[in-house]
């Protein structure tokens, strides 16, 4: 028999998600079982809902479970990026060139796992909030709890998501949206103004610096659009770009709006990184 203890980190979460988390070691197919034959007790009484909402202080029993989580694993990440701003709630982070997000060696997620001496005391780990490509450089959030992940994942929408990049567009102002799907032969994303989902963005020329602002948030909408356009982005070469350095793609600011209550110190912050090319 497993005892736990919800911990804060905890609270809200189902118990089916809860238990995927800590018991990181064990198919999510036996975990399924254990619902099924109610081999699960929270706070003394035996439960078969995987829509239970953790609370604090939870003491949750489960049987016939052994080898329950992963050996530890020392993080042997190089940390190389630069904070721009941090608090108990969130860190954000320039992300440099090159470097994914996750599944890679020396991944951003393990590299701020290190940095921020993470040690697994509940179902929670801190996490990204949205994504960035691997060559495109810049700002990313992080949540370093799960009320602000849930909160920020949540109201990601409302945020004001700007990029730098380089290219020959030379519009003084753009809105346009297009309809993309993903080419799965050329793994990447293309224009079909019948079968796509539709993928806005505003493109716009200041001072001889061009920006992109997405109004939707779909993979790849800068730069299959640019490419659209017949504008595609320096060194990116998926989308017809000459070949450069890097490619020239760089998530320039970020400011957050509508967070609620709990959040609301952080609406109309903005955040500025600004491209090292």
């Amino acid at each position: 028999m497993i005892k736990l203890k919800a911990k804060e980190n905890d609270v809200d979460r189902t118990l089916f998600k809860y238990l995927v988390k800590i018991l990181d070691n064990v198919p999510i197919s036996r975990i399924e079982k254990v619902f099924r034959e109610k081999d699960i007790k929270v706070n003394g009484i035996r439960t078969k809902d995987k829509q239970y909402k953790i609370k604090l202080n939870d003491d949750i029993e489960v049987y016939g479970i052994v080898s329950p989580t992963k050996p530890f694993l020392q993080n042997e990440a190089n940390i190389n990026f630069k904070v721009i701003y941090e608090d108990k709630n969130l860190i954000i982070i320039d992300k440099p060139v090159n470097i994914a997000i996750h599944s890679e060696p020396n991944c951003l997620d393990d590299q701020v796992l290190k940095y921020l001496n993470y040690k697994k005391t509940s179902s929670f780990k801190p996490s990204s909030i949205g994504r960035l490509d691997k060559k495109t450089s810049g700002l990313i959030i992080y949540a370093k709890n799960y009320a602000a992940l849930v909160e920020f994942q949540e109201k990601q929408k409302c945020f004001d998501k700007i990029y730098q990049f380089v290219s020959n567009f030379n519009d003084e102002k753009l809105d346009i949206t297009v309809r993309i799907k993903k080419d799965i032969e050329n793994e990447k994303m293309e224009v079909d103004p019948k079968f796509g989902v539709k993928a806005r963005t505003i493109f716009w020329v200041d001072n001889n610096k061009k920006f992109a602002q997405i109004m939707t948030g779909k993979k790849h909408q800068i730069r299959a659009t640019l490419s659209y356009l017949k504008c595609p982005i320096l060194g990116d070469t998926k989308y017809g770009g000459e070949r450069a350095k890097r490619m020239f793609l760089h998530s320039y600011s970020l400011t957050f709006h509508k967070l609620s209550q709990d959040f609301e110190e952080y609406n109309e912050q903005i955040f500025i990184s600004q491209p090292k090319w």
